[in-house]
């Protein structure tokens, strides 16, 4: 979504919401947030910080966004204009969702496989593999940095 975010970039999400859910439903229901955002675990971000310096690709911190359908040039604006995204999935914010009905501190780690330039499924398919050797290293990364830490 962001047009800063590069194919292959690795972007831990601060924060997650759906873009496809009323605004109320989350507040004013069952799990009666706050606000409508997911927010991943304070000390797991922090701990990604120290990490970033050392990380040999490139990792960005930020807000992603959650909907059932692949987002169009249609509702990219929109999107863009009312989250400021780094990126659109159709699966983080219900990680968060469940780490946050069941009091589990979350992060989530993806790699971009397509962006607005490089879109449709057969970017996704030509990136897929090395986009996810890129997040089975950063998450290796990231355990180990987060198994030394609590020793």
């Amino acid at each position: 979504m962001d047009e800063s975010v590069q194919l292959f970039d690795t972007i831990i999400s601060k924060k997650v919401i759906y873009h496809d859910v009323g605004d109320n439903i989350l507040t004013d229901f069952h799990p009666w947030l706050k606000s409508n955002y997911f927010s991943a675990n304070p000390s797991l971000i922090n701990l990604t910080k120290s990490y970033y310096q050392e990380s040999k690709y490139p990792l960005l911190i930020g807000t992603t966004v959650t909907g059932e359908q692949f987002v169009t040039d249609k509702n990219r604006t929109e999107i863009k204009q009312k989250y400021s995204p780094l990126s659109v999935d159709m699966e983080t914010a219900s990680i968060g969702h469940v780490c946050y009905v069941n009091k589990v501190p979350f992060i989530t780690i993806r790699t971009i496989t397509d962006t607005n330039k490089y879109h449709g499924i057969e970017n996704f398919e030509l990136n897929c593999i090395k986009a996810s050797s890129i997040s089975a290293y950063v998450v290796f990364e990231f355990l180990t940095k987060l198994a030394t830490s609590l020793i």
